[in-house]
């Protein structure tokens, strides 16, 4: 039993009462609603407790008043009102940088919030990192700094340099080489949407899983990492230019100008291993088929209208995207339903993690077809009160969305899907239906554990198979896409 579940109950039990289904004279009736919802609350915090535990999986890590598990120069570091207190003065500078270390645990696969104030300086979050001398560190770390543009950054200190900037998608290959694929975001845009706060506290999301790294900063995603250059030795101190999987936490201070920087409110949420490495489906330069990673059209190479570039919404229609050239997003320019086609990769899958993020115009429709068959509706459903199973979100034909978590047309949209494949026996006879194990929207969640009996109308071959690809349906409506990423669920 999880909340998705308890709110469907809970929404059936109420529209019945609604519509007199339960009849109750008027004297009775707000007694009994009252004693109803005091019901539905027990329930739901004994339901949630038994099964989610999410609020037991964060670990608080620093205790407000003091270093307990903290360890770093004392001439630099303090705790004061509640927080941990980098500080160094004209006459109390360091001769090099230096950091106060968490030796609580090695961070492996984890997502963390910290926040942090800055009043003047440089300074940085470290995790995954290695201690190659006393307070030194290098590694993977989160800019900390009041420069709008650059925090939330991702630097590899005392190793690689500059990994990637705010805003930027980076791909690292097996030989080290940077290639920024895409956006997650404008940056002149995350600025004016006031993304930083400066002077101010700020809330940082880390999430590190596998060779995937994501940077959230207030919210705001601000930078994306595919890492899979060559592993640097976790036993050798002075093998600094490698990604990692696992290493400490750390704080730092700066060498340079005086300085202050505070951090509180530090939790970590260790991940076990769930899914493989992330793998990119789409290298934002082309749709070639006839490569690893390749794209392939449904039919007729004459009939498609897809283009790699960046998609704006035109400003002559609404309803259209133009292409305003560049690389990065895979762009459906249809005008009209029945123009192009579909569209799906050369790489086949089965239990998978597929993220990816999507725009769409004014009204437009289109779909994922998981494994090439199984379809999660693309709609602008922006505004809607009701919702049905061709809406956004919806696993079309099949349930509605448990929300409307689409954004306004033109706006960037992330999708999360996890999915189990159907399974069969030697002989090809199916066993187990293919299943949604988990659908999300712009962080909300939209269905869980659906049941497919079988595939949707309008897929690749229309048939059930072990494996298959992912399809964008194109013959529908104009959209663009960006950042597909999918990871292999373990077994």
């Amino acid at each position: 039993m999880n909340l998705y579940h308890v709110y469907r109950i809970s929404y059936c039990v109420l529209r019945m009462f609604y519509a007199r289904r339960i009849t109750l004279d008027a004297s009775r009736s707000r007694i009994t609603f009252g004693l109803f919802v005091i019901f539905m609350v027990c329930w739901l915090q004994n339901a949630l407790a038994g099964d989610s535990n999410s609020a037991q999986e964060w670990v608080s890590i620093f205790n407000g008043k003091d270093l307990t598990d903290w360890d770093g120069d004392p001439r630099f570091w303090s705790v004061a009102d509640g927080a941990i207190r980098g500080q160094t003065t004209l006459g109390n500078l360091p001769l090099r940088n230096t950091f106060l270390i968490w030796r609580g645990d090695m961070l492996r696969d984890f997502v963390l919030k910290i926040k942090f104030r800055i009043r003047n300086g440089n300074s940085g979050i470290q995790y995954r990192s290695s201690e190659f001398d006393k307070w030194r560190v290098c590694g993977y770390q989160a800019e900390v700094e009041n420069n709008p543009g650059k925090v939330g950054f991702l630097y590899h200190e005392a190793g690689r340099g500059w990994l990637v900037n705010v805003g930027d998608f980076m791909l690292i290959d097996k030989d080290g080489q940077k290639t920024v694929v895409s956006k997650v975001a404008d940056k002149d845009e995350l600025i004016k949407a006031g993304y930083y706060k400066e002077k101010d506290w700020n809330e940082y999301t880390i999430i590190a899983q596998g060779n995937h790294i994501v940077h959230y900063l207030n919210g705001y995603q601000t930078i994306e990492l595919i890492d899979n250059d060559r592993l640097a030795n976790p036993d050798d101190p002075q093998d600094r230019k490698g990604a990692a999987r696992q290493g400490i936490l750390a704080l730092q201070i700066h060498i340079g100008p005086p300085m202050l920087v505070e951090f509180k409110d530090i939790y970590i949420k260790h991940l076990e291993p769930k899914f493989d490495d992330a793998i990119l489906l789409f290298n934002g330069k082309d749709l070639t088929p006839d490569r690893v990673g390749g794209w392939q059209v449904k039919s007729s190479k004459k009939q498609s209208y897809w283009v790699v570039g960046t998609a704006k919404i035109s400003g002559e229609n609404p309803k259209l995207l133009v292409n305003e050239g560049g690389v990065g997003e895979m762009i459906n320019l249809v005008t009209q339903q029945g123009e192009s086609v579909d569209i799906y990769s050369k790489e086949k899958f089965g239990d998978c993690r597929i993220e990816l993020q999507l725009m769409i115009p004014q009204g437009s429709n289109s779909g994922i077809y998981v494994m090439g068959e199984y379809e999660i509706q693309v709609l602008d459903s922006y505004g809607r009160t009701t919702l049905g199973q061709g809406d956004m979100g919806a696993i079309y034909g099949a349930a509605p969305p448990l929300v409307n978590a689409c954004k306004e047309p033109g706006q960037w949209q992330k999708f999360i899907i996890e999915f189990q494949a159907p399974r069969f026996d030697a002989n090809g006879n199916k066993l187990e239906n293919a299943k949604f194990l988990k659908v999300e929207l712009n962080g909300q969640l939209l269905h869980e554990n659906v049941e497919m009996t079988g595939p949707t109308r309008g897929g690749v071959t229309s048939e059930e198979a072990p494996i298959g690809p992912l399809m964008f349906q194109g013959n529908h409506g104009p959209v663009a896409l960006r950042n597909i990423i999918l990871k292999p669920i373990l077994k």
